[in-house]
């Protein structure tokens, strides 16, 4: 009996001296802090700043909806208010070096605006035997060679708005409610961040 106590005392302490590292969230590397802040908004001009850590990566000149800011419904043509999340990156040009999830765009590959399972879903037609009515992403260019995709309506609810993400920019000085950066400005975002990053959307 005593034999088969001391067994069992030096087996947990066995799991103790594994369990504690394991369950220690001071011996891992904290997460940067990512932010990329859209305000200064005049009509469908803004600016945009990335810092890291409190740091100042850029400042560059951006372009928001047409209509500007406070999104509602679908086609309003308004860039959303406040924070969104990050959930991936896509591009037509291939991964600049991202440890995003990306998805390289392809003549498949439409953004789902349906009312159906799919909507505010970036898909693949040809996987999902889905004949889309979306965006045709892969005939979109320049301003989808690099683009992140946000949390906007992340419910998925028809009639709020879909397809808002931050893409590079095109030949207007406006969006249909996603934000433009210069292509430059993409690969940084692509390179220098990841889903953690914030956006934030203010006047």
């Amino acid at each position: 009996m005593k034999q088969i106590q001391i067994t069992v005392v030096l087996l947990l302490a066995f799991v103790g001296i594994v369990a504690v590292p394991s369950g220690c969230g001071r011996q891992k590397a904290e997460a940067k802090q990512q932010l990329l802040e859209v305000y200064d908004v005049h009509g469908s001009a803004a600016k945009a700043r990335l810092t890291i850590d409190g740091k100042e990566i850029f400042i560059t000149n951006a372009f928001v909806g047409q209509n500007g800011l406070g999104k509602e419904r679908e086609g309003d043509r308004k860039t959303p208010l406040g924070e969104l999340h990050i959930k991936g990156a896509f591009g037509l040009l291939p991964n600049p070096g991202t440890t995003m999830p990306y998805i390289d765009v392809t003549p498949s590959t439409f953004s789902c605006s349906d009312h159906w399972e799919y909507y505010n879903h970036v898909i693949d037609t040809a996987q999902l035997h889905h004949q889309c009515d979306g965006e045709d992403m892969f005939h979109i260019a320049p301003e989808y060679n690099y683009g992140l995709i946000t949390s906007y309506n992340e419910e998925c609810i028809h009639g709020l708005g879909n397809s808002i993400f931050v893409h590079a920019k095109g030949d207007s000085p406006y969006t249909g409610g996603c934000i433009a950066l210069d292509e430059e400005r993409m690969v940084d975002l692509l390179t220098l961040c990841d889903t953690t990053l914030i956006v934030r959307i203010t006047p």
